[in-house]
């Protein structure tokens, strides 16, 4: 048998991935039997569980402790009469991007989730269950530094176990050709370090600068009940900072028990994380999962790529990194400080750029760059909401900022808020039962 050459194993990574196209992702389906999930699908019944204290502790461990998403008395006092969901927790629900062709052993690309967009049509309200569906919508390259660069860009829908169509994503995943990894998607020990995607050293901070960040931090405000009306916006106007403090392993390893806590049908809980079960998993992985920990020499397990700072090397990165999937759910408690209980986001975008780091301080801002009014319109097919209803609109752009002054994180929203013309925002939004597919090019820049 003909050995593959690298170029070889990427142009049938590529081939393959592309023959995925509108092909239901194998990603994220419910635990097989005997759990007590429906197996048929799509959509996927999601085991996803919403109660009050898991919202609450999904709030928390993105960093967002607005009173609506943690406390359900508050909750019960608002027009919503219940605790509500951080919109991104949806991202918990089905991984809003895909991955590509898989083989045994995997293909010489590192993959990093570079983005999501979001269409949300209600709010997610305290008990929720989801189905879920996600394929693969469209492969492209683009040229980068280190060579062509994979974008592969889905499209994920969420119904309510009603039946309504709750929200869509769009995710996008890049995967990296590496011409160290050979032809697997794992590079040898040796080869480790040798290339490096940044070069960055973990920040150190004064007095002052300690001192600053944490006024900035305890500064953040929630709007609340506090209206805030469409005719007192204006172009121009900036959203109050919320401010990060250090990226630790702390906070990524609370995103993992949070998502391991609310989906117990996860194949990577915290269970399987205790090294015997892990040693035993990595020992057998026919899907190039397993890395060679380059100080014991013994297989570990690739997701560690992020948080341990040995095995972040794999991935290219000289320290530990954070999830890009967490850095698209941080900042949209920007927008829910700032509109209030009253407001309604309708569209969301936050591009990746540049990892955030351990000890990354990030600081995301906004600005008010679009007001406007808009028709949303529905049907009454399974799924769709019917209806025609004006909207009163502003468009907000973002930037993730860290402590150096890269903009690490890009970003758009469109917010629905009351006005004293039109009156309060009315849910659900009006779409219909098949809303369209949203491209990459139409909203990885100034979608509002």
């Amino acid at each position: 048998m003909a050995t593959q050459t690298f170029e070889e194993a990427v142009a049938e990574y590529l081939e393959r991935s592309k023959a995925l196209i509108e092909e239901e992702a194998e990603e994220g389906l419910p635990p097989d039997l005997p759990s007590p999930f429906d197996q048929s699908g799509p959509p996927y019944v999601a085991a996803v569980s919403l109660d009050s204290n898991n919202i609450r502790k999904y709030a928390l461990s993105i960093m967002d402790d607005n009173p609506l998403f943690i406390d359900p008395s508050y909750g019960k006092h608002t027009k919503y009469g219940s605790q509500l969901a951080p919109p991104p927790i949806l991202a918990l629900v089905r991984y809003p991007s895909v991955h590509g062709a898989i083989r045994t052993g995997g293909y010489p690309v590192a993959n990093f989730f570079s983005g999501a967009a979001w269409e949300y049509f209600d709010v997610i309200r305290m008990g929720s269950r989801f189905n879920s569906s996600k394929v693969t919508k469209d492969i492209f390259e683009k040229p980068g530094s280190r060579g062509n660069l994979i974008f592969l860009i889905s499209d994920v829908r969420y119904w309510d176990f009603h039946g309504d169509l709750i929200a869509k994503s769009y995710g996008t995943q890049i995967s990296l050709p590496v011409p160290e990894m050979g032809t697997s998607r794992v590079m040898s020990v040796e080869s480790l370090g040798q290339k490096m995607l940044y070069e960055r050293k973990q920040a150190s901070y004064t007095q002052e600068q300690i001192q600053e960040a944490v006024a900035s931090i305890e500064s953040r405000k929630h709007r609340g009940p506090e209206t805030l009306y469409w005719e007192d916006v204006e172009v121009g106007d900036k959203l109050g900072s919320v401010v990060l403090p250090p990226f630790t392993l702390q906070d990524q390893l609370s995103v993992h028990s949070v998502r391991f806590g609310l989906n117990p049908g996860d194949d990577y809980g915290v269970d399987q994380h205790a090294f015997e079960n892990l040693f035993k998993r990595m020992r057998n992985d026919p899907e190039g999962g397993t890395r060679t920990n380059p100080i014991t020499r013994w297989p570990w397990c690739g997701e560690t790529e992020h948080e341990d700072a040995i095995m972040a090397s794999y991935r290219q990165q000289p320290g530990p990194f954070d999830a890009g999937v967490l850095r698209v759910q941080m900042p949209h408690q920007l927008m829910t400080n700032w509109m209030g209980d009253d407001g309604f986001l309708r569209r969301f975008y936050m591009a990746i750029r540049k990892p955030v780091y351990y000890s990354d301080i990030t600081s995301y801002t906004g600005e008010v760059v679009k007001k406007f009014k808009e028709v949303q319109e529905g049907d009454d097919k399974p799924g769709g909401a019917p209806g025609k209803t004006q909207y009163y609109a502003v468009g907000v752009r973002i930037a993730g900022t860290n402590q150096t002054g890269e903009i690490q994180s890009p970003g758009t929203a469109t917010v629905y808020l009351p006005s004293r013309e039109g009156g309060p925002v009315q849910l659900p939004i009006p779409h219909p039962a098949n809303p369209p597919f949203i491209p990459y090019q139409t909203y990885y820049k100034e979608w509002y």
